[in-house]
């Protein structure tokens, strides 16, 4: 009787001893199994964009009918559809007629606004380029607007380095200049003054990381269907391409990854 208990105990030792070592071999398994831990993505959960745009009669939205603010209400709109932007908020700082040299007081007087953008949007030029339009309208020549052009580079590497002071992290986005004057037949070189600005424009935006330069001048070359009355000023047409020309921008140059990088 008690070799029978003794085999009986020995029979569930073992069996249990049996169980116990598959079921560690299973867990063991399916901890090799495991061979990547688990991430989220860095867009999953939408983040808030601030934006603070400077400039001219381009930002403040000159020609817009809807008056809510050009080219960034478009952009706003297409922003808002990217997975990882929850909200954004534009401070339009924009004011018609304004050249590069009057930016200065505008940005003294909003550091704490810029110091908190995630993107600062720039339009600025064409009035710098008016100036000397109107000032020189019956001796205008190529080499004239040579000369205004190495000025305004100047007075925008100064800018640039001035908001960097301000906010070391913001995307910084420069749109250029476009053709307003059609065939003006007092400036045979137009196109080529408007190439020469753009170019100089880029060559300094280049300097500084995290800058976007966005080329905007073939949206309105030989069209007549961008421009507001005033055949000067984009209408809605015409700010609806630009915000689609800065999105798409953003978006090859991966400015907006960048951002979603640095929010995490």
């Amino acid at each position: 009787m008690k070799k029978w208990c003794i085999f009986i105990v020995l029979s569930l030792l073992v069996s249990c001893s049996a169980r116990t070592a598959s079921t560690q071999e299973e867990i063991s398994m399916r901890q090799v199994g495991l061979t990547e831990p688990l991430t989220i993505a860095e867009d999953f959960f939408p983040k808030d964009m601030n934006i603070v745009a400077l400039g001219d009669s381009l930002t403040e939205g000159v020609g817009d009918s809807t008056k809510s603010g050009g080219y960034l209400a478009y952009l706003e709109k297409k922003l808002l559809a990217h997975k990882a932007v929850k909200s954004v908020t534009v401070t339009n700082l924009g004011k018609r007629g304004s050249r590069i040299s009057q930016l200065y007081e505008v940005i003294n007087k909003n550091q704490d606004v810029l110091q908190q953008a995630d993107i600062i949007m720039i339009t600025i030029g064409g009035n710098d380029i008016m100036k000397v339009v109107r000032s020189h309208f019956f001796d205008l020549s190529y080499p004239l607007f040579e000369k205004e052009q190495k000025k305004f580079a100047r007075k925008l590497e100064k800018l640039l380095a001035t908001l960097r002071s301000i906010n070391e992290e913001a995307s910084i986005v420069l749109l250029g200049v476009y053709n307003p004057f059609g065939a003006l037949q007092t400036i045979p070189e137009i196109e080529q003054v408007m190439q020469l600005w753009n170019e100089g424009s880029k060559e300094i935006i280049a300097q500084y990381e995290n800058t976007l330069f966005v080329e905007v001048a073939d949206l309105f070359a030989e069209r007549d269907d961008v421009f507001y009355s005033d055949q000067f000023h984009p209408n809605d047409l015409g700010y609806q391409l630009m915000a689609e020309r800065v999105y798409e921008r953003l978006e090859a140059e991966e400015t907006l990854d960048l951002w979603i990088r640095r929010e995490q």
